[in-house]
């Protein structure tokens, strides 16, 4: 054998152990048990050594100083080592932990802290080794493969040798336990001797005896499993029997030796020998009582037994010996003790030190094993009918010597006495075969004329608990001369003779007024306890004594008033009386509650008709007769037996919770009895005088068995059920009259009584644990109670109290409120010692108050009183959360966390029907309630997600027990085992990152693993809790990723399966609460990654193993791709979790439809979820029996339907709860798809660069896929909605991805038959407007790929720019292939939604539109969107542009898109025409949004529209001028208000006009009413916008709209040229005005507010000096860039003018300012354009008559111009033409000259400029005009 390895001491390794064998006997599974026998691989050498530890030791010394522990930790090694006698190692290591685990223990020392652990560790590993044993070798062992192994490595362990100390040798587990026993024993010893005399330390011894003599009890527990298994050797045995020898006090050892013995010779002779020279001579006799019963069981059996020298007679006399050397008192005393330190016997008169009790007590886990030992001695003595006939017949001769004066041993009354304590240690209905074994009861059942003693009746009551017992009990006593005729027969003998306490009628009858004999007493009391015991427990013994008469009842009040009866007999009486009254659902129940209230008042009140349901309890007359001399004679005796047997009777006298209304009697008699309970008992506890402390315990657990009783009988259901106003109040007032309203009302109002059950409870609390069993129960009840008044106190005080208080709907009997009502949540605020002790109770042992505990604080933490924040002044330097901050100010804070902590910890087997079960536990019998731990885990986790969900803004009690600090502004994890980090240690146990190691906690407890899931994820989203919980959870353990990593893909198998979980390729077995909870697990695992990769923008530790999760497959290198696809590998997580929207579950017993008969007219739907097909069934339930008294009150029905009408609601009930578990799935599949695609989407944009590149296509083809496919089946809209956002959103990432290949390699098929498929998905019938949009927009992304041209207006570059896309030619006529076979589906489709009035998707709808045209371009591929016409839907595209005109202008929405694909259909000729025919002008021409100014980008689309159609389309005229005419207004205005948006819209109208203005008559140009109109107005736009000071006056900043000027001017000066092409002498419209009178002067008013000639040439000068600045301004930026010398204020200006979000790069910039050149250099070129043909035009006007101006030949033609000087003087209009021509000739020479001398970049002015000829041809003839003009003009001067 190894030694245990003392380095690697873990203080966690036993009680892992522990985890996992409970795992193992819930669910065993392979990776469980692989797990388990590596750990007990590791445990073996320390089970082997049990408690023996090393002891200090050289060679453990030097090496602590080899490893340089110095300091402290050297200080603290030595002290533990020399405190414990400990090895140097292990106490270093000790240490070491110490200090990591001070946290727990804030005020303790690390040696002390080292105490703790140790022995902590040491009892962990017995309880393991126990729990080992007990599943492997006794009679209760698990079965199956697994536990053979196991209990193969158990018996290996049992005969392993290993060293049992210093000098001792060698020996078994056995062996190594009895020399433990003596070693702890020494110890304890020693501990006793030098305890100190309080505070710390005796704190700190107390515990170590504590653990010393548990190490003991569990040893020998130990000890006895192995005997019970039979796996003592014989030599073991005999050195067991050595050791008793030398014990000198009784242990449960003792009843090792009564086991099943070998029946070897050598043996039986050596254990024959022992019999002499003990130490303790009774627990000799008890082993030589076991031991002759065994041996001639031997000799009866096997003859050759008499080989060892001892015939039966000499083992009879050794029977007798032992029986006489008291065996039997030693073992009754034995069975005594332990039980009175249970709690369940009345304390002894023992003195005995604290201390010292604790070192003698035993462990209760033995108990039951030492007393099936007793018990199986006891069964084997009463079968021997000559030694129970011998034992009694010679008590009952010395009964009849009653002179001798020394009477015999009473060793038969012993053995009864055996008896009977045995067997009410033992589970009820144990004794059935003593009731059929008619050698014993032949024996104790005659009597022979001898009254029976007390033992007897004991005996009797004991082995007649049980229903079977009672029942035969019952059958025999009857023939007997005990018979219970003959008890009522003793009972009237006495009602006859003794004196009556209160005789209600006078007679003459002349009692005896002598007492009872002491022994009739005694009979009479025994006798009826046996009654009482036989009535309870057997409901036909019940019904069969009623039948009685005179009634037994009545019999029985009758001797209560009887004078002169004992206490004790009074309440044997009344206990008697409560077992007739107990309801067993029988149809004797009312009368037999009836006569029992008549028979009780009759002798107990003086007016017992009174009506007391309406008085008040001062207004009640008080008892009188047998209670009122009960109540004074107790008091006395300081005894009261009597008052908790009235109690008991009277919680019997109480309704059941389900029962209907109490009859006015009863309700009487309960209200005197509940007003006697709490004021005469209940107030008077602390100055009520106990003769032992336990009675104190026995009063208050019978008034708080009452209490509870009354309250949970007090349903105020009927108020929520009673639909009729009017009887609301009748309601009301029967509930005032129950019993529960005045307990209720009394706790509510009365604070003092309150403080009585607050005081009682702390007192229970802080009582040293094992607490007695009285007081647990004491305890339980006290916090059931509080809990249901939590429950009960809104409806009791908001509704029930109201209505009383109402004089309308309570007339008769007024109530008021007392003044001192308020919650129980305000008492508790007085009491802030009740708030602690519940919360520390909540860490118990005991599972039903730990359950109780954890209701009453989460009922605290959602109540208003405890939920606010508060001041805690000199703890907080802020307010924080009142239950918080009580909790955590308490000296008790760490141990109630701590408490939680350990409850979630707890392993059990899975629950299901949660809920029913709480109702139970909360309601019923607890005990009966399977899996409370898992329950109590359950609720702690409900606390905690309640406390941390999104709504909460500051920290409460759950972050408490989270572990944050939340005394600091910053809330973060504080160091030590919190909540959270057990709960994170759950979820992580299993989940690795290379997959599920083990059994999760999602297979094991699916809703727990569900709740934990949520309750991570609320504080990974919280801003409380955010940071810190996801830092933590991130970095330490991994959550995401190794969540994801072993999150289960299908829903495992869970136990018992009451359905089939069906998906695409399996069929489970399950539940539907278990599937459920599995897809909110999934729902919440994902969720986290998702918020976990989008907080750390793809980038936190985990993100890598996060995509490789995700995207499984996705190997690194090709070796492992190959190795993935040889082991057929499953899809990626990703994809594969989409199987979790396939499941549907079926019913394994599937309800038949049937016809309601009798609730066909109920409306179910007043019970239904608005949002979802989900019933409430408690309602339903409600409103089914409400529904059956209507028609029982209307005659509808018969009283003999009654048990149709309860199948036919059950049959509702189960169809509807079928119902509603179908709805939750469906919410949770619903919950997990929108998780999973919040994860898609973070995981694409974040995580997928993570992916090899050779892999993302073939993973989102694949993602693709697996989406479609689901698109086909039949789905609830909302899926169907979220699986098309997940097409959309993994279609936007192929394409970004395809589009990197730019065109190359294209998976054209694949590419095809996905678009194939979502425009079948889009096209399904059935799918939802939503899911259609989203498809729409990923047939749109699709469309991108292939970069379709979008044709514009050509006819003049300056104004509008072609930008033509290139795609790959064989994509587009596969796209165009595919989108032509489903034309006949797809288009009518999406123009119908795009027509949807309820705007579902419009957008995407026209964009989708105008991108399937977009490709249409050629005249064979038009047929595809010929659906468009063919099936009217382009007119009413059309129309609805006047359709929306009043939306347009109430919201301001333009429909983009909707312009967008009608541009796109204006770009062909064939669809301008459509466009045309559709009437697109008509529909303008009376649109009256035209003449408003609408918001930003508001009408630019729509002109947009416009100029498309009359680029390409064929256009009348007139209709250019029905649109124009609402233009005028644009025009007019956007000069008066300029902004961004009118210089637009002014653009595209002039744009429109430009258009147009080649094909107007030049006499339409004059024209007042027709285009002369927007000629003028467009003249009037040209003369604001050129002169630059005038437009810049009326804006703030100029800047910001200056680009747009810009643009606007290009498109006017491109008007202007348009519109003076035929511009002549004497002919044409000139747009430059001169100022001058011209000599046709009818044509001058209409230019008179045209712009100037010198304004354009100031224009031009100023286009010059901008050419110039841009040209500097390129050179500057790009040499700056190169040495990276921008600042970030002129980069963000270089943004703004020019690049955009471009990036900053030297191409970028220089296509932006190439582009900038380019409008440039087109306006300088169209102005000079201008400036030439006005000058030839003012100067060949001004010449009159002479001959005109010729281009060609300017300096000849202006060289006639001075021989004609007097003829232009006659003219004064030419004179001032001419003169003013030569200023501006003047003006525009400067700028000539310029122009000339501009220092433009060569790059930028050749790719600005496509050809400088026209250019220079302009420049040369201005040049040679202007030379011409001021050349004449110097030559005249």
């Amino acid at each position: 054998m190894s030694a245990p390895h003392l380095a690697e001491w873990d203080a966690s390794l036993f009680s892992d152990l522990q985890h996992l064998l409970g795992r193992i006997v819930i669910q065993p599974t392979t990776s469980t048990l692989r797990k388990l026998f590596a750990k007990l691989d590791e445990a073996q050498p320390w089970l082997l050594n049990l408690s023996q530890m090393p002891g200090p030791n050289d060679v453990d010394k030097q090496y602590i100083e080899k490893i340089h522990i110095s300091g402290d930790l050297l200080s603290t090694t030595n002290t533990i080592s020399d405190a414990l006698s400990l090895s140097q190692l292990l106490s270093a290591v000790l240490a070491l932990q110490a200090e990591e685990q001070r946290f727990q223990y804030p005020s303790q020392s690390p040696p002390e802290v080292a105490v703790y652990l140790l022995y902590k560790r040491v009892n962990d590993q017995l309880d393991f080794l126990r729990e080992l044993l007990r599943i492997t070798l006794t009679a209760d062992a698990e079965v199956g493969g697994p536990f053979e192994t196991l209990r193969e490595w158990v018996e290996t362990l049992l005969n392993t040798r290993a060293s049992l100390g210093q000098g001792k040798g060698e020996g078994t587990m056995v062996d190594q336990i009895i020399v433990q026993l003596d070693t702890l024993q020494a110890k304890i010893d020693g501990l006793l001797r030098s305890g100190p005399s309080g505070g710390a330390a005796y704190d700190l011894l107390r515990f170590r005896v504590e653990a010393l003599r548990a190490e003991q009890n569990k040893m020998t527990g130990i000890l006895s499993l192995i005997a019970e298994g039979g796996h003592l050797g014989r030599g073991q045995v005999i050195r067991v029997i050595k050791w008793l020898k030398r014990a000198d006090r009784a242990d449960g050892l003792v009843a090792v030796v009564a086991e099943d013995w070998c029946h070897d010779i050598k043996f039986l002779k050596i254990a024959s020998s022992l019999t002499e020279q003990w130490t303790n001579t009774r627990l000799r006799e008890a082993v030589k009582l076991a031991w002759s019963l065994f041996y001639l069981s031997c000799l009866r059996h096997d003859s050759g037994v008499i080989q060892t020298g001892i015939d039966a007679h000499q083992m009879e006399q050794f029977l007798f010996e032992a029986v006489s050397g008291e065996a039997f008192q030693f073992l009754h005393d034995l069975v005594l003790n332990i039980r009175r330190e249970r709690g369940l016997e009345e304390q002894g008169d023992s003195n005995l030190d604290a201390l010292l009790k604790v070192a003698i007590g035993s462990d209760s886990s033995n108990d039951s094993f030492l007393f099936a030992q007793i018990q199986d001695v006891v069964d084997i003595l009463a079968g021997r009918k000559q030694f129970l006939r011998s034992l009694k017949n010679r008590e009952e001769d010395a009964a009849i010597r009653r002179s001798q004066s020394t009477p015999p041993p009473a060793n038969y009354q012993a053995f009864l006495a055996l008896v009977a304590i045995i067997y009410k240690s033992l589970p009820v209905d144990n004794a059935d075969h003593l009731w059929d074994n008619t050698t014993f009861l032949g024996t104790v059942l005659d009597t022979r004329g001898v009254f029976p003693a007390s033992a007897f009746w004991d005996m009797l009551t004991a082995i007649s608990a049980g229903p079977i017992c009672a029942a035969k009990s019952y059958e025999k006593m009857k023939d007997t001369r005990l018979s219970w005729n003959a008890l009522f027969k003793f009972y009237q003998h006495y009602i006859d003779i003794m004196p009556h306490i209160y005789e209600p009628i006078k007679t003459s009858r002349n009692p005896s007024l002598d007492p009872m004999p002491h022994e009739e007493v005694a009979l009479c009391n025994g006798w009826t306890n046996l009654l009482s015991t036989v009535v309870r427990w057997s409901p036909a013994a019940r019904g069969t004594l009623l039948q009685a008469k005179p009634h037994p009842v009545q019999m029985l009040f009758e001797f209560l008033n009887c004078e002169n009866l004992p206490l004790d007999l009074k309440a044997s009486i009344l206990n008697a009386v409560t077992a007739f009254c107990r309801r067993t659902n029988d149809a004797i129940d009312d009368d037999v509650l009836s006569r029992a209230v008549e028979y009780y008042e009759r002798i107990t009140f003086r007016e017992p008709a009174l009506d007391t349901r309406h008085l008040d309890s001062s207004r009640i007359p008080p008892p009188v007769g047998w209670l009122a001399k009960v109540e004074y004679l107790e008091q006395d005796t300081s005894s009261f037996a009597s008052s908790r047997a009235y109690v008991t009777f009277l919680t019997s006298l109480l309704p059941e919770q389900s029962m209907s209304r109490t009859p006015p009697r009863l309700v009487n008699s309960l209200r005197r009895g509940t007003f006697y309970i709490l004021d005469s008992i209940l107030m008077s506890l602390k100055d009520r005088r106990y003769a032992r402390e336990s009675e104190r315990w026995e009063v208050i657990d019978t008034v708080s068995a009452f209490l509870e009783k009354a309250l949970l009988s007090f349903n105020m259901a009927a108020l929520s059920n009673e639909v009729n106003v009017r009887t609301i109040g009748l309601v009301a007032s029967e509930l005032a009259e129950e019993p529960g309203f005045i307990v209720l009302l009394r706790l509510l109002s009365d604070s003092s009584m309150f403080a009585v059950l607050a005081s009682v409870l702390d007192n229970a609390a802080s009582m040293a644990l094992p607490r007695p069993a009285i007081v647990k129960t004491v305890l339980l009840r006290l916090l059931r109670i509080y809990r249901r008044v939590f429950d009960i106190q809104l409806v009791f005080a908001e509704v029930l109290l109201l209505a009383l208080e109402d004089p309308t709907r309570n007339p008769n009997h007024p109530f008021k409120r007392p003044y001192g009502l308020q919650s129980v949540d305000n008492h508790l605020l007085a009491h802030l010692s009740n708030i602690n002790a519940i919360a520390l109770l909540v860490g118990e042992d005991d599972p039903a108050i730990a359950y109780v505990s954890v209701k009453i604080i989460s009922a605290l933490a959602q109540s208003q009183v405890f939920s606010r924040s508060d001041v805690f002044r000199g703890e907080y330097t802020s307010s924080v959360n009142r239950l918080a901050g009580i909790i955590d100010a308490s000296d008790d804070s760490i141990r109630i966390a701590q408490g939680f902590s350990r409850r979630l910890e707890v392993e059990d087997s899975d629950v299901e029907n949660q809920e029913e079960l709480e109702q139970v536990a909360l309601h019923g019998d607890i005990g009966s309630v399977p899996s409370l731990p898992i329950i109590i885990r359950s609720v702690i986790l409900d606390l905690l997600v309640e406390g941390t969900t999104a709504d909460i803004t500051s920290p409460n009690f759950a972050h408490f027990l989270l572990g944050y600090d939340f005394k600091h502004r910053d809330i973060v994890l504080q160091e030590g085992e919190s909540c959270f980090h057990v709960i994170l240690r759950q979820l992580c146990d299993g989940a690795d990152l290379n997959g599920q190691s083990g059994d999760s906690l999602i297979t094991i407890h699916p809703a727990l693993a569900a709740k934990s899931a949520q309750l991570i994820y609320q504080l990974f989203s919280h801003p409380l809790t955010g940071r810190s919980t996801m830092s933590y959870a991130m970095s330490v353990a991994g959550y995401s990723a190794r969540q994801l990593a072993s999150l289960p893909r299908r829903c495992p198998e869970y136990e018992p399966a009451s359905g089939i979980v069906t998906t695409l390729d399996s069929e489970i077995p399950t539940t539907p609460d278990g599937l459920v909870a599995f897809l909110e697990f999934q729902r919440w695992i994902l969720s986290a990654a998702a918020l976990e990769t989008f907080s750390y923008d793809g980038h936190g530790a985990s993100a890598n193993h996060v995509a490789k999760t995700l995207f499984r497959g996705i190997a690194e290198e090709e070796d492992d791709l190959e190795e993935a696809e040889a082991a057929g590998q499953s899809p990626p997580l990703i994809i594969d979790l989409l199987s979790s929207i396939d499941v549907q579950w079926s019913e394994s017993t599937p309800e038949e439809n049937r016809s309601l008969e009798f609730y066909s007219g109920f409306d179910f739907d007043q019970h239904k979820r608005p949002d979802a097909n989900w019933f409430d069934l408690k309602a339903v339930a409600s409103g089914l029996k409400a529904f059956q008294r209507d028609l029982e009150r209307q005659g509808a029905i018969a009283t003999s339907s009654s048990g149709t009408i309860a199948s036919e609601a059950m049959y509702i009930l189960e169809r509807l709860a079928s119902t509603n578990r179908e709805t939750d799935i469906s919410i949770s599949k619903g919950n997990f798809l929108t998780s999973w695609n919040e994860l898609l989407k973070v995981a694409l944009a974040m995580l997928f660069r993570d992916v090899p590149d050779e892999q993302q296509e073939v993973v989102l083809f694949d993602l693709l896929d697996a989406l479609l496919l689901r698109l086909d089946a039949d789905l609830p809209p909302g899926v169907l909605d979220l699986l098309s956002e997940s097409v959309l959103v993994t279609m936007t990432t192929l394409i970004n991805v395809l589009a990197e290949l730019e065109g190359v390699n294209l998976p054209i098929d694949r590419l095809a038959l996905t678009l194939g498929k979502i425009v079948d998905a889009a096209t399904r019938p059935g799918s939802t407007e939503s899911a259609r949009g989203n498809l729409y927009a990923s047939i749109s992304q699709y469309l991108q790929l292939i970069g379709a041209t979008h044709n514009n207006i050509p006819d003049d570059r300056s104004i509008v720019s072609t930008d033509p896309a290139s795609g790959s030619t064989s994509l587009l006529r596969s796209t165009l292939t595919v989108l032509a076979s489903k034309k006949e589906r797809l288009i009518p489709i999406l123009s119908r939604d795009a027509m949807d009035d309820r705007e579902v998707w419009k957008t995407e709808c026209f964009a989708l539109l105008g991108g399937i045209v977009a490709l249409c371009q050629s005249e064979r591929d038009r047929h595809i969107v010929s659906p468009l016409t063919a099936n009217g839907y382009l007119p009413l595209f059309v129309r609805s542009i006047k359709e929306r005109e009043l939306a347009v202008q109430e919201c301001l929405s333009p429909e983009p898109a909707k312009i967008a694909f009608l541009m796109a259909l204006a770009s062909t000729r064939k669809g301008a025409e459509d466009l045309l025919d559709a009437g697109l002008f008509e529909i303008f021409a009376t649109c009256g949004f035209i003449h408003v100014q609408l918001g930003e980008e508001v009408m630019a689309p729509n002109f947009d529209l416009l100029l498309a159609t009359v680029d390409t389309g064929t256009v009348k005229f007139a209709q250019i001028v029905q649109v124009g005419c609402r233009t005028l207004g644009i025009l007019r205005d956007t000069q008066q208000y300029i902004t961004n948006t009118g210089i637009e819209e002014c653009r595209l109208v002039v744009a429109i006009l430009c258009m147009v203005v080649h094909k107007v008559p030049t006499e339409d140009l004059h024209s007042p009413s027709g285009f002369g109109a927007f000629h003028l107005a467009t003249l009037s736009a040209a003369a604001r916008f050129f002169d630059k000071d005038s437009w810049t006056e009326s804006v703030e900043d100029a800047s910001k709209v200056e680009s747009q000027v810009a643009h606007l001017n290009q498109v006017i000066l491109s008007y202007l040229c348009a519109s003076t092409t035929g511009l002549k002498a004497g002919s044409g419209s000139p747009v430059f005005v001169t100022g001058a009178q011209r000599s046709n002067g009818n044509s001058s008013k209409y230019i008179s507010t045209a712009p100037s000639l010198q304004m354009a040439v100031n224009l031009l000068s100023d286009l010059t000096e901008t050419v110039q600045d841009a040209s500097n301004d390129y050179d500057v930026i790009l040499d700056r860039i190169q040495d990276d010398d921008l600042e970030s204020e002129e980069i963000q200006k270089l943004r703004d003018d020019l690049i955009g979000d471009e990036p900053l790069s030297g191409d970028v910039i220089k296509g932006a300012f190439v582009v900038k050149s380019q409008v440039l250099f087109n306006m300088i070129e169209s102005l000079l354009l201008l400036i030439w043909r006005h000058l030839l035009f003012y100067h060949n006007d001004a010449r009159g008559g002479l001959e005109p101006v010729r281009p060609n030949n300017l300096s000849l033609s202006l060289g006639s111009f001075a021989s004609s000087q007097a003829q232009l003087e006659a003219s004064r209009s030419g004179a001032g033409t001419i003169r003013i021509l030569e200023r501006v000739a003047a003006a525009l020479k400067g700028t000539l000259v310029r122009l000339d001398d501009m220092e433009v970049n060569l790059e930028l002015r050749r790719l600005a400029t496509k050809s400088d000829a026209y250019y220079s041809m302009l420049v040369r003839r201005l040049k040679e005009f202007t030379a011409g003009i001021c050349g004449a003009n110097m030559e005249e001067d």
